[in-house]
């Protein structure tokens, strides 16, 4: 414990009272309000429908805005059950026997009745929401299925391993096509949901006629167009008027793209803000009007509207704390590298810097709103987001560069971001923490263990740490494919190179290691806390400084800011205690 912690307490406190809203689905919205601990359900003029004890996953309000179902978990584990609120009294029915885990929902038109995906119980339920009536139906243990809107009543997308996604018109049973990796589909016109099928899949997106006229030869009844950037990433897709709106991550930074009939007729920054890398995280378009959720290390969470220039202003953060800048390094394979560097305003390096990586599953990592940003910055440290290779912040190639049998790139990659912030003279190894969850844990780790001169401490949270185990996890058998795993004697031999844990137990006693802190999630259903706790025996065992921590009440998912508080709090001291001698 750290002489600073009741200061990083008190700033990280002030931290955790902005909100975190989310975009209007059907007149409501599923967000945490300012000084709220938990999400509740609001409507659109911001009043408050319910904020039930537990953690709300998801919404799915009715067609006539009567009653809202949700997906419902009494804990931080992700195992969910399903519930109908009803808007008018407040009020919420659970039906424990309905269980989930991010499940879809789909509802009839006339709001009597409704069909919903219970994956943990294996069975597609009819439900009858006046009577309470239930029909059932067993799903295939093998295959995974999801509902989305679209046509008379609605699409099921069936997903069975290596044969992909079949999406079929549950009213018809005719079928526009498979897909390998399909993410979701959606009504092409949001008028008439007859017209035809928007389908947002691994390769870009695909817009298919109803009644399927139109062939591209290659299987996919009823093409419109198809649209494809190889160095864009899209995050989220809605339609608006005759446009269809992509928000996507090109160049490490958010854009909007907007498309009529699959040409791109425009491409702008998503949002922007004087003082911070402003990110916009999601869009959605609801009663007409597109909206967009956007954030920044010093911009708190907020829903702004696309005005008619296509251009969103974003006001500058409430407390001119500091700023956050964009450096580009070089890697020493001569690839360029980003990261983005928030600092106390005027602060002059080099600064004790906590450091965030992921680098994995083609996912982004961009500059966002966690309260132990700004907390960190007013304590006078710069807190800093490194975009790596396996990531999803440069298009598929960006992404491979990084994947499989080449993930030790993503490592290389983070070393030389880590030089690069030193020979800059923003920081200094002494000075230098770096911090990663689940994958990015394991990136970090390996990093630290690697190149330990670069490092003053490391960091894990929930972060599956011997890769030559990784089928021992609930979802372990997932990550095989991102780290290289054919169960080949080669891939065996390069993951045991690779493997953070098999790193730290080789280690003979002496050698230099970053002081280490592992985080376990006290209610975490993907990822065990076994290897942690391997992890701190081996650098303790080799002469370093280790310890473990347990976050009680979270889980990998959704969680509350006051389960989360302590947390952060922890990673904080722990930075400030290990960069003793700082100029904070």
């Amino acid at each position: 414990m750290s002489a600073h912690r009741s200061v990083l307490d008190d700033a990280l406190t002030r931290a955790e009272r902005h909100g975190r809203p989310g975009l209007p689905v059907g007149g409501f919205t599923l967000g945490r309000a300012d000084e709220r601990s938990r999400r509740g359900i609001h409507r659109l003029d911001g009043t408050t429908v319910i904020e039930p004890d537990g953690h709300l996953h998801r919404i799915f309000p009715s067609p006539d805005g009567r009653l809202i179902a949700v997906e419902w978990a009494p804990s931080a584990d992700e195992n969910a059950v399903f519930g109908i609120v009803d808007v008018a009294a407040g009020t919420l029915r659970l039906h424990p026997d309905i269980r989930l885990r991010y499940d879809t929902v789909l509802w009839a038109s006339d709001s009597r009745s409704l069909d919903v995906v219970a994956s943990r119980d294996r069975r597609l339920v009819t439900l009858d929401v006046e009577t309470e009536q239930q029909q059932t139906v067993s799903l295939d243990p093998e295959a995974r299925l999801r509902l989305f809107p679209g046509g008379e009543s609605g699409l099921r997308a069936l997903s069975s391993g290596s044969r992909g996604t079949t999406l079929t018109d549950r009213a018809t049973g005719t079928s526009p096509g498979r897909w390998p990796a399909l993410l979701r589909a959606s009504p092409l016109d949001t008028v008439d949901p007859h017209t035809g099928v928007l389908v947002w899949h691994g390769g870009g997106l695909d817009a298919l006629a109803s009644d399927g006229a139109v062939s591209d030869g290659a299987g996919k009844s009823g093409l419109l167009w198809r649209w494809h950037d190889p160095d864009a990433q899209i995050v989220d897709v809605a339609v608006h008027d005759d446009r269809v709106v992509v928000l996507a991550v090109v160049d490490g930074r958010s854009v909007l793209i907007d498309l009529v009939d699959g040409i791109e007729i425009e491409r702008s920054d998503a949002a922007s803000s004087a003082a911070d890398a402003v990110t916009t995280t999601m869009i959605a378009v609801d009663d007409g009007v597109l909206r967009l959720g956007v954030e920044g290390p010093l911009t708190p969470p907020q829903i702004v509207e696309r005005t008619k220039e296509g251009t969103t202003v974003v006001p500058s953060p409430t407390r001119a704390l500091g700023t956050t800048v964009r450096y580009d390094f070089p890697a020493d394979d001569g690839e360029i590298l980003t990261v983005h560097v928030t600092s106390p305003s005027g602060a002059e390096g080099p600064l004790p810097m906590i450091l965030t990586c992921y680098g994995g599953f083609g996912v982004p990592h961009l500059p966002l709103f966690e309260p132990t940003v700004p907390a960190w910055v007013e304590f006078g440290g710069a807190y800093a987001s490194a975009q790596l290779r396996g990531g999803g912040e440069r298009g598929r190639a960006w992404r491979e560069a990084g994947h499989g049998a080449r993930k030790s790139r993503t490592v290389a990659d983070l070393a030389d971001l880590a030089r690069g912030l030193i020979e800059a003279g923003i920081t200094r190894p002494d000075l230098l923490v770096l911090a990663g969850a689940s994958l990015g844990g394991v990136v970090a780790a390996r990093c630290a263990i690697g190149h330990p001169e670069l490092w003053a401490g490391f960091v894990t949270t929930a972060a599956p740490l011997d890769l030559l185990a990784l089928d021992d996890h609930p979802l372990g058998s997932r990550w095989r494919a991102e780290f290289g795993d054919d169960g080949t004697p080669e891939s065996r031999t390069r993951l045991r190179a690779l493997s953070p844990l098999a790193r730290a137990e080789a280690l003979p006693v002496g050698s230099p290691i970053p002081s280490y802190l592992g985080v376990v999630l006290g209610e975490d259903t993907r990822v065990l806390a076994r290897d942690t706790h391997r992890m701190v025996e081996a650098l303790q065992k080799a002469g370093g400084s280790a310890r473990q921590w347990t976050a009680a009440g979270t889980g990998h998912g959704a969680n509350e800011s006051a389960a989360l508080h302590e947390l952060g709090l922890t990673v904080l001291d722990f930075a400030a205690e290990v960069t003793t001698g700082a100029a904070l």
